[in-house]
């Protein structure tokens, strides 16, 4: 699962060796402590650490229970306050940036 949201770009998928966790990647620095902070202390108990991994596809890592994912999706979608999701995401980050318009511009240029 992708996830584009104000804490960042996420990648989720299936933990290989555990069905009631998931492996929540990440491409840019900070969008895995984004998400940390987003959670309550409990929460972040239950998390591994950030781990960066420099001979995969995705940088930064860090193992999420499948519940504490699903709540921190849950609240994302009910703290949601903005009319355009380009422009609350817009940084001073010029390759985030352009990394997310051009998944935008992609996905509509290729609409059916």
């Amino acid at each position: 699962m992708w996830i584009f949201c104000k804490d960042g770009f996420f990648s989720a998928v299936q933990h290989l060796d555990r069905p009631d966790l998931l492996l929540v990647r990440a491409r840019f620095t900070g969008d895995l402590e984004k998400l940390r902070r987003a959670l309550d202390a409990d929460e972040r108990k239950q998390c591994g650490k950030i781990t960066k991994t420099p001979e995969a596809d995705y940088l930064y890592r860090m193992v999420v229970p499948k519940n504490v994912f699903a709540n921190y999706l849950s609240r994302s979608a009910h703290c949601i306050d903005y009319p355009n999701f380009k422009n609350a995401v817009h940084s001073s980050d010029m390759r985030r940036n352009e990394a997310y318009f051009g998944c935008w511009e992609e996905l509509r240029v290729n609409q059916h």
